[in-house]
């Protein structure tokens, strides 16, 4: 008698697109997948196809599928789930350069060497560069967004970690994956969701899709999603995948909320004053240089954000109420290290008041003050 053999939740991917998806199911994707099916007591099977124009053609409609991961929410070509991850375009600079930029209308734009990938997938201006070009930002460093054995996605934050451009625009996705896999520290800072001048989007929600005729399987899919979110968040996380906010506020200028100054704490360190509830990423100086602390020392393996990653854990829950780290255990871990779980001490490289801000920025991230993205610092008032 032979064991009856789980039904297949069959995905159309592409075989070579990290860090999305890959033929070995290393993708982000493919890990989601792969929760989706486990909680409806399927396995999944892919039928691969590169992503490029005729993917839909080839793949859904062509009925070698039954299921799109990642695709734009609302799209007509289908029916969609609610968005599963919600990301932004992103600037990209070295932390030693310490650019701190935010808008896109920031006058030192004029002086510096951009890279964005020039093409888009409809085969238009991309949004970085169309954006950019009404500003008559121009001489821009191009890098296909189309990839190949030579061309790889890698390519355009290379050229930010080895110096070749002072500061790249990448999709969020790309920028997090692969600024984690860089040796130099790099920052990331989102742009708006919306470019007011142009009308321009750079956020975007991501969903399942399914043919219109599959409902009954798109409401099943839809209630896994909501049954696995904490567990998509983590492996988002660990993909360094950083999460747009959906209530960002959209500056006219084309950037993110302007700075607010601080006026000192009693406490010796800065407090943010009068900060309006929508900059939510807003930090004191103290928080700033731990962001910064972060970044040198503590992201490959704790994640962007702090949110994790398979290395080391979400420092996020560590530090908070349900977790297990009080303020002395976090600077006694970071100061003498945690040998038996791989982690080296820090305090040849770290004094005390340097911890000290690490502990302030990972708990601003924490308790929901300090948003998803780069930080900016408040100036405080002498």
């Amino acid at each position: 008698m032979t064991k009856d053999v789980p039904p297949a939740l069959r995905v159309c991917a592409d075989p070579d697109n990290l860090p999305f998806s890959d033929r070995e199911e290393q993708g982000f994707e493919n890990k989601i997948a792969a929760l989706i099916a486990g909680d409806l007591g399927m396995t999944v099977s892919y039928f691969w196809w590169p992503h490029r124009r005729g993917f839909l053609r080839n793949t859904l409609r062509a009925r070698e599928c039954d299921v799109l991961m990642g695709v734009p929410e609302g799209i007509d070509a289908f029916i969609t789930t609610r968005p599963y991850y919600r990301s932004s375009y992103q600037f990209v600079t070295r932390v030693d350069r310490d650019l701190d930029i935010t808008s896109l209308d920031d006058p030192r734009l004029r002086e510096l060497k951009i890279a964005v990938n020039m093409i888009g997938y409809e085969y238009n201006n991309s949004p970085a560069a169309r954006a950019l070009g009404a500003r008559g930002v121009v001489g821009l460093t191009g890098f296909p967004t189309f990839y190949n054995e030579q061309n790889r996605p890698s390519g355009i934050i290379d050229a930010v970690a080895e110096g070749n451009v002072d500061l790249a625009i990448v999709w969020g996705p790309l920028a997090g994956y692969f600024a984690k896999q860089q040796e130099v520290p790099l920052a990331l800072s989102p742009l708006p969701d919306l470019d007011v001048r142009t009308r321009t989007p750079f956020a975007f929600g991501f969903a399942v899709g399914v043919r219109k005729s599959e409902g009954p399987l798109l409401a099943r899919i839809q209630e896994a999603l909501d049954r696995k979110r904490g567990e998509i968040e983590r492996i988002l996380g660990e993909y360094g995948v950083p999460l747009a906010s959906s209530e960002r506020a959209v500056q006219p200028g084309g950037g993110q909320p302007a700075k607010t100054e601080a006026a000192p704490a009693t406490d010796g360190g800065s407090q943010i004053a009068q900060a309006p509830p929508s900059d939510k990423l807003l930090v004191s100086a103290d928080e700033y240089q731990g962001w910064k602390w972060f970044h040198v020392y503590c992201f490959r393996c704790h994640g962007i954000d702090a949110l994790g990653s398979d290395l080391a854990p979400n420092l996020r829950v560590s530090v908070s109420p349900e977790g297990l780290v009080t303020h002395d255990v976090f600077v006694q871990t970071v100061r003498e290290g945690r040998p038996e779980k791989g982690m080296q001490s820090w305090k040849a490289l770290l004094d005390d008041s340097q911890i000290e801000q690490l502990y302030l920025y990972v708990k601003a991230r924490s308790e929901g003050r300090l948003a998803p993205g780069r930080p900016h610092r408040a100036v405080s008032i002498k």
